[in-house]
């Protein structure tokens, strides 16, 4: 309703009058949700994805442990554009932790950094902290010792994070709990616990030495060198001298040459000195690997730090970067150390691994977690996945297909047997998730049914539940194994069938099924099982949909029927594409209409909610979604006095009713033939 005019002198008044058309967006069909386990990747947290690209970067990619991997890879060769993923960790699975001490004690914990991700994957995570902005002294001596920066790496995934300007004090606007554990724009990889709030910052990594005596032009009238040492660490934190480097003698600067002017020059030429040491000395050069020594300094600060680098996906990357780089007095010549008054105030790991074993001035070894698997076939129980799918109640995410390849993985031990012999209750709690959200199920084939006898006893008698919002497919499909190159493998069908659905989607509508002869599946070498028409005549019936495979066509999905579309239900959702334009109505204007909460319940709003109903009805029409020749035989919008009686004013309610005519497949082409006689003469 426009503002009344305020008519106090003589003139020309305008205003703009609302339409009161408030257009409806159809909302997506075919943003599809896999629930299982992954490599690695936020545990119980749905992250969104557009490629099998970002899948590999959140969840680590292919495992032969995870069909929930192989699925996401068939959805996008399928047509898939927009998924997510929602990781169910392993039973016992344990995410790897690891508290890091006080920068100005090393007895107390500063910080406790934890993976997000639990499994062994999170042992792959490595840490490493520094000491923020010029003027900080990162040992607590002057400045503020409680701001640092934090760098992550997830060497499973190649993911690295950095947070700059973090602080352990809770009165900083850059509190390191508040920033790195938010969870739109904090970290993927770890969360942080302050343990020692308002005191030191964790330590910074790598070996760090205050230079006391500053850099000053000239000419150096003698050779200038020093002691290097590199120590990696085994596996239980004690050094490794068959890997390690213990005090090579190396030249820095020669005399005669141009002294350092600042820190950073010190800095630079430190480090041209010990690449050029390790590069002419094969020995060396052989323990050092890709590894490279670098030395930093803070401009205008007075501290000089030294750690390991790796090039980016090189070999060594591959190994643990977490050695100590040390510098010491050489026997002979001028020393670099009494040169520059270099006092040592730490000495320690280039970047830590959360989990790993590390002296206890450094880690809080009683506090640290490795993380671990629990199982070796690394699956979540029923519970966990039943559970996980309840949570789906919750508004987020938004997802139209649920799947959930792993629920019907092989038990290790038989692998003609589930792992989960409750499956069917896992798929009645998803159903009834669909059944809310306006959503659509694809229910896989268990190992056990292997046989059109045995899919129409599964389907016609062991089904725990009904549902208009699922499908069920039968039989697994026959797909390349990535991981074994030249071998194939079974698979289950749902996340090549979704990716289907959206290929459908895009290329004629949702009121279209997915199936028939354009219905081809991508990827695919065939059905693990050959059927015939006659087996295919046993299976539909029941509202089981086959997967056939057909000469020139290829493999294809041959059914279009819901969980409920057995002929003796005579259920009105029988057909796929109709639950799924109903889902896609409903869906579209529970979202379209939201803007009418809360507005006065009169025919003022009725007149509005109809006029835009019906436009995104006639929209919907026109695209072909509907069966008749008109708008009125297609569909009716009514919301009036006579579908909101005074008793639901009374208790704000207004109702609107749709219907629409449904286009049902042909499931069935008749073609009747007849020979022509000839009449007599």
């Amino acid at each position: 309703m426009a503002a009344m005019l305020q008519l106090k002198h003589p003139g020309v008044y305008t205003q703009e009058l609302p339409s009161g058309v408030r257009p409806i967006t159809g909302a997506s069909t075919s943003v599809a949700l896999f629930v299982g386990p992954t490599v690695t990747g936020i545990d119980n947290r749905p992250i969104r994805i557009f490629s099998f690209a970002d899948f590999e970067r959140a969840f680590g990619g292919l495992s032969q442990t995870s069909n929930l991997s192989y699925s996401v890879l068939h959805f996008f060769a399928n047509g898939g554009s927009e998924a997510y993923v929602l990781r169910v960790p392993p039973e016992g699975a344990v995410a790897a932790s690891s508290g890091f001490k006080r920068a100005d004690t090393d007895t107390q914990t500063s910080l406790t950094v934890t993976a997000l991700s639990s499994g062994a994957a999170s042992n792959e995570i490595f840490v490493a902290f520094d000491a923020f902005g010029i003027e900080a002294d990162p040992f607590g001596e002057d400045g503020d010792a409680k701001r640092f920066n934090m760098t992550i790496t997830d060497r499973a995934t190649g993911r690295v994070e950095r947070f700059g300007d973090i602080s352990t004090s809770s009165s900083s606007a850059r509190f390191a709990p508040l920033v790195v554990n938010d969870a739109g724009l904090g970290s993927q990889i770890v969360s942080v616990e302050v343990n020692g709030i308002d005191n030191a910052a964790p330590e910074t990594t790598g070996s760090v030495y205050a230079i006391g005596t500053a850099p000053t032009p000239g000419t150096f009238g003698a050779d200038v060198r020093v002691k290097l040492s590199v120590t990696f660490p085994k596996a239980d934190g004690t050094p490794d001298p068959a890997a390690s480097i213990d005090g090579h003698e190396i030249t820095v600067f020669l005399s005669g040459k141009a002294q350092p002017a600042t820190p950073l020059e010190l800095a630079k030429k430190l480090t041209a000195a010990i690449a050029g040491a390790i590069a002419e000395d094969e020995p060396l050069k052989a323990k050092m690997g890709d590894y490279a020594v670098v030395a930093m300094a803070e401009e205008g600060g007075a501290f000089l730090r030294l750690m390991l680098s790796a090039p980016v996906g090189s070999a060594t990357q591959a190994r643990r970067t977490d050695g100590t780089v040390t510098l010491s007095a050489p026997t002979s010549g001028t020393n670099l150390i009494a040169t520059y008054g270099l006092d040592a105030k730490t000495e320690g790991p280039s970047r830590y691994q959360l989990g790993a074993k590390y002296p206890a001035a450094h880690v809080n070894v009683s506090g640290l977690v490795p993380g671990a698997t629990g199982q070796s076939h690394g699956q979540p129980t029923s519970d966990d996945f039943k559970s996980a799918i309840t949570a789906l109640e919750e508004p987020d995410p938004f997802f139209n297909i649920l799947c959930l390849p792993d629920i019907v993985r092989p038990s290790p031990g038989d692998p003609n047997a589930p792992q989960h012999s409750n499956y069917g209750a896992v798929y009645g709690e998803a159903a009834r998730i669909c059944d809310k959200k306006f959503a659509f199920l694809l229910i896989d084939p268990p190992p056990d049914v292997t046989t059109y006898v045995g899919a129409e006893a599964w389907k016609s008698g062991r089904f725990t539940f009904a549902s208009e919002h699922a499908a069920a497919y039968f039989p697994n499909i026959r797909v390349d194994e990535p991981l074994v190159p030249g071998s194939i493998r079974t698979h289950p069908p749902s996340g090549a069938i979704a990716g289907l659905y959206a290929r459908t989607d895009a290329e004629a509508g949702v009121w279209q099924a997915p199936a028939g002869t354009n219905a081809v599946l991508t990827g695919v070498y065939g059905p693990a099982v050959d059927l015939s028409d006659s087996h295919h005549g046993v299976l539909n019936p029941v509202g089981l949909n086959v997967i056939r495979k057909f000469p020139i066509y290829g493999t294809v999905a041959f059914g279009s029927r819901t969980v409920d579309g057995a002929d003796a239900k005579g259920s009105e959702y029988k057909y796929i594409p109709v639950r799924r334009t109903a889902n896609h109505i409903l869906r579209s204007l529970s979202e379209g209409l939201r803007w009418a909460v809360h507005q006065p319940n009169g025919d003022e709003l009725w007149s509005q909610i109809r006029v835009n109903v019906n436009a995104f009805m006639q929209r919907l029409f026109r695209a072909g979604a509907f069966k008749g020749v008109t708008a009125q035989e297609a569909f009716f919008v009514a919301c009036d006095a006579s579908t909101t009686p005074q008793s639901d004013i009374d208790i704000g309610i207004v109702n609107v009713v749709v219907g629409f005519a449904p286009l049902k497949p042909a499931e069935f082409v008749v073609i009747s033939l007849q020979q022509m006689v000839q009449a007599a003469e």
